[in-house]
């Protein structure tokens, strides 16, 4: 009796775990702010683009990866119900920033995160070296604008969240969503250039669950001058793929490379949706 009541505990635990991987894109949708759609008549005056990363959650890995990296870990769950390690952020080897569990005997062999402080820009001081999808989705746009004869510079500095170096996923989600909802920037672009406009690119639900991999990507168009937020949308997909853990292996290569081909439809459409309409022939690359 004790042992099937074990497996039911455990069966249950999983099954909310599937619950909520289902639930979470329609709760973080739900709770987004309403998409903004400029005048034509603005849009037509745009030309020239400053295209801001927004510093981007952690990747969130379902099972955590500890389950795959660390037999002795799936052994203490197998012996203990209810067994788990604190969540921390780690650095893979190519650069990936991820929300996990780290076991004491597998510290050492994974790359810790360097926690830098900001400079005077906001951004931290090793930020270049960092990989992060909002990056890529930002220099994609930037290709895809070049293609329209529309000129996009990408901004050395991300746009810096108060999540930073802290591994709740909640609290990411929470500081997105401040940041998305804001109807004016912070920031003063105009003092960054000449531009007719900015283009900050956010990364919402980002990561693999059960050979899933999903990407929602947030747009933001700011007149620099007045710091009014004049255009926002979001747009998200998946992809299923049995290699979605193993694209991680590597460097995460290939990983990296399906959130660049994954952000490229996604652009298109955010686009689209705020005015900024790309020919289907045009190449990002």
């Amino acid at each position: 009796m004790k042992t099937s009541r074990c497996l039911f505990t455990r069966l249950f635990a999983d099954h909310k775990k599937v619950l909520l991987g289902l639930a979470l894109p329609c709760l973080l949708a739900a709770c987004a702010a309403p998409s903004i759609k400029p005048a034509a008549s603005q849009i037509d005056r745009l030309h020239s683009f400053l295209i801001v990363p927004v510093q981007a959650p952690p990747l969130e890995v379902i099972p955590d990866l500890i389950e795959r990296r660390d037999p002795a870990y799936r052994h203490a769950q197998n012996m203990a119900m209810g067994f788990a390690l604190p969540t921390e952020l780690y650095q893979t080897a190519g650069g990936i920033v991820i929300a996990g569990m780290v076991s004491d005997s597998q510290a050492a062999d994974v790359d810790a995160l360097t926690k830098a402080p900001p400079t005077a820009s906001g951004a931290a001081e090793n930020a270049e070296l960092v990989w992060t999808p909002a990056k890529a989705a930002a220099q994609k746009l930037r290709g895809l604008l070049a293609a329209e004869n529309r000129k996009g510079e990408l901004s050395s500095d991300y746009y810096q969240l108060p999540a930073a170096g802290d591994a709740s996923l909640q609290h990411w989600h929470q500081a997105i969503q401040a940041w998305y909802s804001q109807n004016t920037t912070p920031i003063d672009y105009a003092a960054k250039g000449s531009y007719d406009a900015v283009i900050e690119v956010g990364i919402g639900r980002y990561r693999i669950f059960e050979g899933q991999t999903s990407l929602q990507l947030l747009i933001k168009l700011i007149d620099p001058v007045s710091r009014n937020v004049i255009a926002r949308t979001l747009s998200e997909s998946f992809r299923v793929d049995d290699q979605a853990l193993a694209s991680l292996d590597n460097g995460g290569e290939a990983f990296k490379q399906l959130i660049s081909d994954m952000a490229v439809p996604l652009l298109r459409q955010s686009l689209g949706d705020i005015g900024l309409r790309i020919s289907p022939q045009a190449n990002e690359s």
